[in-house]
């Protein structure tokens, strides 16, 4: 099995969680101090819906996708830092129409992807924002890129996630899901004869853990529990206080029986938080 790569901010957030944890209040908003004032990286109104192709199976592979789609952690230090996510900007898979970045938008639904903001040494010196697009239907729109230049999606995952964000290399099973779950983005406008599989804000992530625990796979358990519990406090404000607290406190109690080899134990919370 390879060995789980370090990623940047993880510490920071792990004492994020901690807090939020023990406390349950709204931690303070990290990502003020890293923007430019009067920037908006959320769409907190007319969110567009999640469309999903018929006959998409809500599997891990796909839950693993949405939920790497959601985490910051995956694009690398700077994205951990302002809270940004892949959602961020494409939310729901269509787009962030008020995705706003003082000095790299030139207005709202633009942002300049190829600025020193996100990694120093790879600014090619103009101010060029450009449209954030849609990633409904886009399995079938290849080739990727500005230029065109990258032939399926896994490669161009791997780049918009390395070179122009700076975030680590991703793990093949992290692209793979991501490619899953962004194939599954339909096309279409949703409306009222459509039969689209149907998602909701709080769509469970706890199936993820069945396989690791069943494995004794403490590696994938301590990243999912991390990604997850991260989630929720993303979340929090859509959660009900006492469900939060619970899943909060379930998910920690899991990966420390794991962590001591306590693997029976753990399935048995995990079963019982699943209730």
């Amino acid at each position: 099995m390879a060995e789980r790569r370090k990623v940047p901010g993880r510490p920071f957030l792990r004492l994020l969680l901690v807090g939020f944890t023990v406390m349950f209040s709204p931690a303070p908003s990290f990502a003020e101090d890293w923007l430019p004032p009067g920037s908006a990286t959320e769409k907190t109104s007319n969110i567009p819906p999640e469309i999903l192709r018929p006959g998409t199976a809500i599997d891990d592979r796909f839950l693993y996708g949405r939920l790497l789609f959601r985490s910051p952690e995956i694009l690398g230090e700077k994205a951990v830092r302002i809270g940004l996510s892949c959602d961020s900007c494409h939310t729901n898979g269509d787009v962030n129409t008020d995705f706003h970045i003082l000095g790299l938008s030139d207005r709202p639904g633009r942002v300049d992807v190829s600025h020193r903001f996100w990694q120093a040494g790879f600014d090619d010196g103009i101010d060029n924002p450009i449209d954030i697009p849609s990633l409904r239907g886009v399995g079938e729109t290849a080739p990727y890129g500005t230029l065109k230049i990258f032939a399926n999606l896994h490669a161009f995952t791997s780049h918009v996630i390395t070179e122009e964000f700076g975030g680590p290399l991703p793990l093949p099973g992290e692209i793979e899901a991501l490619v899953t779950y962004m194939n599954s983005f339909d096309i279409n406008v949703l409306n009222k004869s459509d039969t689209h599989v149907k998602t909701n804000e709080d769509m469970s992530y706890l199936p993820l853990l069945e396989t690791p625990l069943q494995d004794h796979d403490y590696a994938k358990i301590d990243e999912l529990t991390d990604r997850i519990r991260a989630d929720i406090g993303r979340r929090a404000t859509a959660l009900q206080q006492d469900d939060a607290i619970r899943l909060i406190k379930g998910l920690i109690d899991i990966r420390n029986k794991a962590a001591q080899n306590e693997y029976e134990e753990a399935l048995e919370l995990y079963r019982s938080l699943r209730q």
